[in-house]
């Protein structure tokens, strides 16, 4: 059904498709609660409405060998133990091109710090048939454990894109990035995913993960438990995208935290052209807190606000997003 859906889209104009779309999510969520509490309005906006969060000053000074990363990626600075990390060793033994260049990462680096409080350069190299099929490195401390881990998207020659979870190891010769826990393959090759971000989505105490699977053929956005050794998916629904084929941008969702509320996920449908508001409510159900909200354009971008969004369309129109009680 999935992949009909997908290919059937297209085909419609797009006000038919938005209905389509709208009609496919409600049947897909499992009849999703009304709206009552809270929804969701967007307004166009200047160009001010993208607000930047302070940011913090690095640990350390960028490695010289962060500039021999891969192209059109970047290194990202922690905030405890990893100073800094990037993505290395450029190859075309993946040649896929969902983010528009067939060249990925068949290494990851990063500047982390000691037992002995030195800060140490170290690498995990991947097996010929892996690649890292990813641009931007996500730092957060997954447990809570005051030492932060690395997610990132590996790809696998048959079995296509999986999320993996890095955390620093500390042995007889030092530090080292060693696999935490590592979530389902997509199962083919050439088959991708794209993370959305981390939050407790199920109100357990602990933090989870949040990824869209197939984000161009059918998207599925599923919610993953960090457990030892494996990401463990507890939910999906579809009809989501949060990536255009062939494109660098990876941030095309937002996670909302709202005083006394889940967190909420806003994403686009598969079109591109509408948005949806998810989120995953007690008893074990998806919650779509507003109708599909449809846009006057593609959206290209989703920057977070402290209560939704900042939308950037394909034609460099901005919309304010907003998720209300």
């Amino acid at each position: 059904m999935r992949s009909v859906f997908a290919n059937f889209l297209p085909r419609l104009s797009p006000p038919k498709a938005l209905a389509a779309s709208a009609v496919f999510a409600s049947l897909l969520v499992g009849h999703p609660s009304p709206a009552t509490a809270m929804g969701l309005t967007v307004q166009p906006s200047p160009q001010s409405c993208s607000a930047s969060e302070p940011v913090a000053a690095p640990l350390q000074p960028l490695p010289a060998q962060a500039t021999q990363r891969i192209p059109e990626s970047q290194a990202v600075a922690g905030q405890k133990d990893v100073a800094w990390v990037w993505l290395a060793s450029p190859t075309m033994r993946y040649p896929h091109r969902a983010l528009g260049s067939p060249v990925h990462a068949g290494s990851v680096q990063a500047l982390v710090r000691s037992r002995s409080g030195q800060w140490v350069l170290v690498e995990r190299t991947l097996p010929l048939n892996r690649v890292y099929e990813d641009r931007v490195p996500r730092i957060v401390d997954l447990d809570r454990d005051g030492s932060e881990e690395i997610v990132l998207i590996e790809a696998d020659l048959l079995k296509g894109a999986a999320l993996v979870v890095l955390g620093i190891e500390h042995g007889a010769r030092g530090p080292v990035l060693s696999e935490r826990a590592r979530g389902p393959f997509v199962g083919s090759s050439f088959r991708w995913l794209n993370p959305v971000g981390v939050a407790d989505f199920d109100q357990d105490g602990q933090l989870d993960l949040a990824s869209v699977v197939t984000p161009h053929i059918g998207g599925v956005l599923q919610l993953l438990h960090v457990r030892p050794g494996n990401l463990v998916p507890f939910a999906s629904v579809m009809d989501v995208s949060n990536h255009r084929m062939g494109a660098l941008e990876q941030d095309l969702a937002v996670i909302v935290h709202m005083t006394g509320k889940r967190p909420t996920i806003i994403v686009p449908d598969m079109s591109r052209r509408a948005l949806h508001a998810l989120r995953w409510d007690a008893p074990g159900q998806w919650t779509e807190l507003s109708d599909v909200h449809p846009l006057p354009g593609l959206v290209e971008r989703l920057t977070p606000l402290p209560d939704g969004a900042c939308a950037t369309l394909a034609d460099g129109s901005m919309l304010r997003v907003t998720l209300s009680p």
